[in-house]
């Protein structure tokens, strides 16, 4: 089974689970995972 972190929290996020259960954004020209929108959205603000 292939684990995927979430790039704000670290959190483990199972890879045979559905591509759709999780949040990705596309930052800077390159696609990130994150385990949900918060995360994304706080990545995202950090960056900037």
């Amino acid at each position: 089974m292939k684990i995927i972190k979430c790039e704000h929290c670290s959190m483990e996020i199972p890879g045979d689970i559905c591509e759709f259960a999780v949040c990705t954004r596309a930052i800077a020209g390159k696609e990130h995972v994150f385990c949900c929108v918060k995360c994304a959205e706080r990545y995202e603000k950090r960056r900037s």
